[in-house]
């Protein structure tokens, strides 16, 4: 994965690790690539990968959510990849389906809003909600698209924190009524026009988009193998093993780097900072058996504002497609039928065919940020700068791409380690 230069002494400190998600194995792996020998990695639950481990029903996985890489160029799957854990290339397939003067309008090869809009003018981007990146657009498309985050979030989006957008699918719009090459054209040459608008990949040549991958055999496969390559490389794995903020913070030694990548929220106590409100917002998950006659996997979000239904996604597990519905409430079953019929009409719905239902799930989701949690997550990072220097390293909880976030763990890793950053971080 490249080399590294230790600029400081001839020993790299220890490195502990608090929390065996995706986030805490990245960090074990990553610091074994920066040269760490001596690295501990506790959980609190008994095997690796947190919520993002499925559920298993008759050898099926239950996905209640996703977890999908990159191509073969994605440094998060470079670098997993390199210590023998398996990836299979497929094609990623998305849509989205979007209302218009009464009518659905269906989206491929994207998974955004599709808005008409009679021009493509935008203001200046002043301010950090999710209210002023919507205000940033034409009138037109502002209407819509703050209709689709009231439905979709239901609370004041002047309280919302504008990374909020990636979270529901809303961080660019495509316009519909412009020429294809006018969009493309002021894409490349502005910045806020390429940051708030997109185009389906295909109608402007850029296909290798369409390209992602996922772990071979599935999740629980996926995160058995991330295991047995830690052990492998000699990391310490201590689960279940609870880990208290005070005993991560006062029992840390001198010559020791600590990585919290669990949950953020303990760590203001110590000191005496106000947590976060939590902002979860409950979704209830639908996993239907299915058959379909086009391709899986495939994600299709809804953005007209009506229904229960955000999202759908089909996916195959042992030769079986199932689909799994996120929704904002409990629905019945026909009306649920009945939505995901609707919404899959644009792509392949004459072909699919919904069985049974195998699970029905309501858990909190905590991708939504407020203002005022991104706030109070600044300041503990600059507490927790003032008391431990770079030692302590606090990932970015609040980024949801694994790919940003990983890099932006890797550089701090390598600064608490005092060793150069790979310079695949620029790949």
């Amino acid at each position: 994965m490249g080399q590294h230069v230790r600029v400081g002494g001839p020993k790299l400190p220890k490195v502990r690790i608090i929390g065996g998600g995706l986030t805490g194995v990245l960090a074990a792996f990553q610091a074994h690539e920066l040269g760490v020998r001596d690295i501990e990695l506790h959980d609190r639950f008994d095997q690796l990968g947190g919520q993002a481990v499925p559920r298993q029903d008759h050898g099926l996985e239950l996905r209640e959510r996703d977890l999908t890489f990159g191509s073969a160029a994605d440094p998060v799957r470079r670098l997993l990849e390199s210590h023998g854990v398996p990836f299979e290339d497929i094609e990623n397939r998305k849509g989205a389906v979007t209302a218009c003067n009464g009518d659905l309008t269906y989206t491929r090869d994207f998974n955004g809003p599709a808005l008409r809009t009679r021009d493509l003018g935008l203001s200046p981007l002043a301010g950090d909600s999710l209210a002023d990146r919507i205000r940033a657009y034409p009138t037109d498309i502002a209407q819509a698209l703050s209709r689709i985050c009231q439905w979709r979030l239901g609370g004041w989006l002047d309280e919302v924190h504008a990374d909020t957008a990636a979270a529901i699918g809303v961080s660019r719009v495509f316009p519909v009524g412009p020429e294809i090459v006018e969009i493309a054209g002021l894409k490349r040459a502005d910045t806020n026009h390429d940051a708030l608008y997109g185009i389906p990949a295909p109608l402007w040549g850029r296909l290798q988009s369409l390209g992602a991958s996922t772990p071979k055999d599935g999740l629980g496969p996926f995160f058995m193998r991330l295991r047995q390559a830690l052990v492998r490389l000699g990391v310490t794995l201590t689960a279940p093993s609870f880990v208290s903020p005070h005993a991560a913070l006062a029992g840390r030694n001198a010559d020791e780097v600590v990585v919290w990548a669990a949950d953020p929220r303990p760590l203001f106590k110590p000191f005496d900072l106000e947590a976060p409100k939590p902002e979860a917002h409950s979704l209830v998950t639908y996993i239907l058996k299915v058959r379909y006659a086009g391709h899986p996997p495939l994600e299709v979000r809804n953005f007209t504002a009506q229904g229960a239904v955000t999202r759908l996604r089909l996916y195959e597990t042992r030769g079986q497609v199932l689909l799994a519905a996120e929704c904002l409430t409990e629905t019945r079953d026909t009306d649920l039928r009945r939505e995901i019929h609707r919404l899959m009409a644009g792509f392949g719905g004459a072909g699919l065919s919904l069985g049974e239902t195998l699970a029905i799930r309501m858990e909190p989701r905590w991708d939504i940020l407020s203002l005022d949690a991104a706030r109070k997550l600044t300041h503990l990072r600059k507490a927790l700068t003032r008391s431990e220097g770079a030692a302590f390293v606090a990932p970015r909880w609040e980024e949801q791409d694994v790919a940003a976030r990983h890099a932006a763990l890797t550089l701090d890793l390598a600064q608490a380690l005092q060793v150069s950053a790979p310079a695949v971080l620029a790949a």
